[in-house]
């Protein structure tokens, strides 16, 4: 079983088998959902990491899949329609043929997160096979799903109704999973998840094998992913989540979660179920990171600090001055880990008082040059070791004052003195004497992005 990729410009490879009609049915609901099955939703994948893309992808698939039914051998729609920014020649169609690939080829474990239900247990691929053809200019995506789970992932009598509106809104695994699996709960009247062994609930949420890493302490699972998943899923979707822990002695051994469902969000309706955004990955492939990294970053950061950051480091690129970037991807993920793009962190904010015209100007140009230093370290940390060690001659002969000798001396670059001296000699060396002075267009696209 495979993928190939073929480009039938005098006719089509094969009849569609099945209609392929792009409108849905109750669109115009925004709430449109799938029907997933309980034996699905605890996904425990065995042989490699399972992506968000790859989930959302498959998600949207499924949609298609059960629209066409259950009796076909199998199922076709067009590619644009699974996923956005893909045509013959696009980075993307690597992006979404991997994703294939990883479908096809990645050994899961179907089980419901509640023990005892459902009707068996099952390993296979999350699909048996897929076809990517060009037919007439269009490109067409054809794929199975195994015998031994096909009827119960395409009619299932147990199930969980899920929103691929809400799915569109949630930037990473955990969030995902957690809220596919908490939608099983929603109606119940306890609002409460099986209770399982947090170290269940790793690789369920985290998509990841537990023989590829050791799976971390309680601690850190509760602050890396829990916690984040949680606010995410409370803040994105129509359900409310809250975490439960259970204690054997001091340990925390089990947990499960409550749901409650909020009243009825106000939303634009969907015209149509929405593929899934290749775009980004496709820009990050573009400017030299790989597809594994790519995802990895928006997975941990989200789509839209991944995309403003990918921005920032093609300008570093094409600047005319500067040697390129010869580890694209630290130095993205430097950039990233300043926490400078996207949106903001989900926490509270004291309340201000809105600066007056001038000092809204001065917070921006204050802000302009906070992100110049991060990308003037990050171009500095990205150099060859002895470039590192002649900027810093440089720096102590032509810049350091003869009092500051003697604090460079203990402490280097690394000290909070020196170091914005330091940043700032590098900015003139690289862009000039005005790096620091944004022009009046540079600070009001600073201020529409923030």
């Amino acid at each position: 079983m495979g993928i190939k990729l073929t480009n039938e410009l005098n006719g089509v490879a094969y009849k569609v088998s099945a209609t392929i009609d792009t409108d849905v049915t109750g669109a115009q609901s925004p709430n449109l959902r799938i029907r997933k099955a309980v034996n699905t939703l605890a996904i425990v994948p065995k042989s490699e990491r399972i992506s968000l893309l790859a989930r959302k992808i498959y998600n949207v698939m499924l949609h298609y899949a059960q629209r066409q039914g259950v009796d076909q051998p199998f199922y076709r729609v067009r590619l644009r329609d699974i996923a956005g920014g893909i045509d013959f020649n696009s980075n993307n169609t690597e992006v979404i043929k991997q994703h294939l690939r990883q479908m096809v080829s990645t050994v899961v474990e179907w089980q419901s997160p509640t023990t005892g239900e459902g009707s068996r247990w099952s390993l296979s691929g999350l699909v048996s096979h897929a076809d990517i053809t060009m037919e007439r200019g269009e490109l067409m995506l054809e794929w199975s799903y195994a015998r031994n789970i096909k009827q119960e992932l395409l009619d299932p009598q147990r199930f969980a109704k899920i929103s691929l509106h809400f799915q569109i809104g949630l930037k990473s695994t955990s969030g995902l999973v957690l809220y596919e699996i908490c939608s099983r709960y929603v109606d119940n009247p306890s609002g409460l998840t099986a209770r399982q062994s947090w170290k269940w609930w790793w690789p369920v949420l985290t998509g990841s094998p537990t023989n590829e890493n050791s799976v971390q302490e309680y601690k850190y699972f509760k602050r890396d992913v829990l916690k984040k998943a949680i606010n995410e899923v409370t803040r994105v979707t129509d359900i409310d989540v809250e975490l439960i822990e259970h204690k054997t002695g001091r340990t925390i051994k089990e947990i499960q979660f409550r749901i409650q469902k909020k009243p009825q969000p106000t939303v634009a309706p969907l015209h149509g179920v929405a593929p899934v955004d290749l775009r980004v990955v496709g820009a990050a492939i573009k400017a030299g990171i790989s597809q594994e990294k790519a995802e990895k970053f928006m997975d941990k950061y989200g789509s839209k600090a991944v995309d403003a950051a990918v921005k920032v480091l093609n300008e570093r690129q094409t600047h005319a001055r500067l040697e390129q970037v010869r580890q694209p991807d630290q130095f993205l993920n430097a950039l990233l880990k300043s926490g400078n793009f996207g949106d903001r962190k989900d926490e509270k904010l004291p309340a201000i008082k809105l600066p007056d015209t001038k000092s809204a100007r001065i917070a921006l140009i204050e802000k302009f040059r906070a992100r110049k230093r991060i990308e003037i370290e990050a171009i500095f940390k990205e150099m060859p070791e002895c470039e590192q060690r002649d900027l810093l001659v440089q720096f102590e002969n032509e810049e350091l004052p003869e009092a500051m000798c003697r604090i460079y001396s203990q402490k280097g670059v690394s000290s909070s003195i020196i170091r914005p001296m330091f940043l700032k000699y590098l900015g003139h060396k690289m862009w000039g004497g005005t790096w620091d002075h944004p022009s009046d267009t540079e600070l009001l696209e600073l201020s529409l992005n923030g």
